[in-house]
Parts: structure tokens; sequence; C-alpha cells
């Protein structure tokens, strides 16, 4: 799901981005995704009388040199070998104004997608029915597996569930190590170890020339550790518990497929770790019993239909 990104600091599992605007840039150039380049977005903007009379509105006046330029195909500093000798053809300054035109793009989708929110689950209205003193209203709201699921939820010494998903969005949104990293093979999976390294050189994070954060912004980026020990390789970023049974396919890389599956992966890594599934987590026993509680309690975090 997209929604309540604006409330997250870094983006993607392993936190390569650091903003909603710059993170919206990379689907676009992602070979995976959509293929394209911001020399073609840059080019489109221009060339859409709408899109540019929308930009123009925002952002001011559109570079008319890029529309004097040549038609490039793609041009991209990422992607095929072709898109990257197009774009260091360009000279220096007309990169630079393509860069500008595609961050106004992604910050236009990010302003979009900041307004994509939760709405409120059933343990929401259980919540609020409890804070009330209507007890009777509460255990209406959730059934009593539920409810036994939510008291697993919250006991650190069975399940340490709050270690990591906690607040309103069930996230403290940073990065742990759950045995879920891959250290062997083709597919290597490095987590923020390797996020890190990018986030710091991207020139779309907070600090760089197409950022409008304040200068005394940033923060999240200026005290970021950048000599972390190694508890960051395979750490990922924590998701949300919101609607997460809507969610599928889960971690990562998507192995598992449902929460029953999920839950197993916690009760089994936890307790028997090797040197290529590390964990943070300490020994974890639950019953199928608990299990199935846990499941429904997170069930009841999905939002209702407005």
């Amino acid at each position: 799901t997209i929604a309540g990104l604006a409330w997250h600091t870094w983006y993607y599992w392993d936190g390569r981005k650091d903003s909603l605007w710059s993170q919206s840039l990379a689907p676009i150039e992602a070979a995976a995704e959509m293929n394209s380049s911001r020399w073609y977005v840059a080019r489109l903007v221009g060339q859409t009388k709408a899109y540019r009379q929308h930009y123009e509105k925002l952002f001011g006046d559109y570079p008319k040199l890029l529309l004097q330029q040549q038609h490039l195909g793609h041009a991209s500093p990422k992607g095929d070998a072709q898109g990257q000798k197009n774009w260091h053809r360009l000279p220096v300054g007309q990169r630079d104004l393509v860069n500008k035109v595609f961050s106004n793009v992604g910050k236009s989708l990010g302003a979009y997608v900041r307004t994509l929110e939760y709405s409120a689950s059933k343990f929401d209205r259980f919540a609020e029915q409890l804070s009330n003193g209507n007890y009777r209203g509460a255990n209406k709201i959730l059934d009593e597996r539920s409810r036994e699921g939510l008291r697993l939820f919250i006991d650190d010494s069975k399940t340490q569930c709050l270690r990591c998903h906690n607040g309103p969005l069930f996230s403290n949104f940073e990065f742990h190590n759950i045995g879920s990293g891959n250290f062997e093979g083709e597919l290597l999976d490095f987590g923020r170890l390797l996020g890190l390294s990018s986030v710091l050189i991207d020139e779309f994070n907070c600090l760089g020339p197409y950022s409008d954060a304040p200068s005394d912004g940033c923060v999240h980026l200026k005290f970021v550790n950048r000599q972390p020990d190694g508890s960051i390789k395979g750490a990922f970023k924590t998701p949300s518990l919101r609607d997460v049974s809507r969610t599928a396919p889960y971690f990562h890389d998507g192995r598992y497929i449902t929460l029953a599956q999920v839950l197993r992966h916690y009760n089994d890594s936890a307790n028997s770790k090797t040197e290529n599934t590390i964990s943070e987590l300490n020994r974890i026993e639950l019953s199928e019993a608990e299990l199935q509680a846990l499941e429904s309690f997170l069930v009841s975090l999905d939002s209702i239909p407005r």
C-alpha cells in the first residue's frame, strides 16, 4: 500500500531514498518498472500543453532550451548504455535543467501521495470505546480471539512485536534484522547496508541541489550513522501493520503469501539462528492457538471501507 507514506522518513525496504518526492522518481527510471528516463519525462512535460501549463503554474517558466535540443530518445545517468551515452552528450547545464524538471515532477507526485491516508480500523473503533470507558461496546467490536492477539502483541516477553511495530502506524520505520537477509548465491540481500550507501550519494536526497528543504532541515540525513556496525547487514525497514492482511506478499522479497507464514517465520527463525539468518529477536515460543490469535488481531488493523 502507498497509504500513510507521508509519515515515513526512509523509503524502499533498504531506505535508499529519504523523501517521498525522491522516491517517486525511482520507478520511472527502473528497468523492471517504467523503464523510462528523466530526459524523456522532462521533454514530455514541455511538449504536452496541459502538463506544461500545470508545471509553469507551480514551478515557473519551463526551460525552453530543453525543447531546442534535438530529441535523444532516452537519456539518463542510469539505464542502458545508449541512454547513458546520450546523457553524457548533453552539456552539464542542460543536464541540470533536466534534473530540475524531473525533480519537480517527483515533487508533484509526492504531493499527491501525501494525501493518501489510512481509514479507521476495527481496532481503532475498539480503542476509542475503551478510552470512553465503554468496555462492553469495545468487546462487541473485537472478538475474544482478536483481544487475546492484542494481549500477545503488547506482551514484550512473549512476542517482542512492539520493539519495532509501535506508534499510530504500528511501525518505527527504522531498520531491523529479522533473519530475512540472503548473503549467498546470485541474489544477495544486504538491506540497509547498501541502502545507506545509496542514499548518501543520491543527487535527489534531502541535502542535494534539487531539494527544497531549509538549511536547518534534513536532520535524518545529517546525523545518520555513516559508519554503522555490521548489524545493518540484512536489516530492512519495518513496515506498517495497517491493512496488513491486504498487502501480501510479505517481506522485502515477497517470500510469504499469508500472515500465518509470516508469524511462523518469527516463531522459527528466532529459535534457529545461523550465519545466514541473523536475527535481532530472542527466542519466541508461541503455540498454534496463540499464532492464530495474533493473526486475528492483525486482521483487525485493516481499514474499514469508507
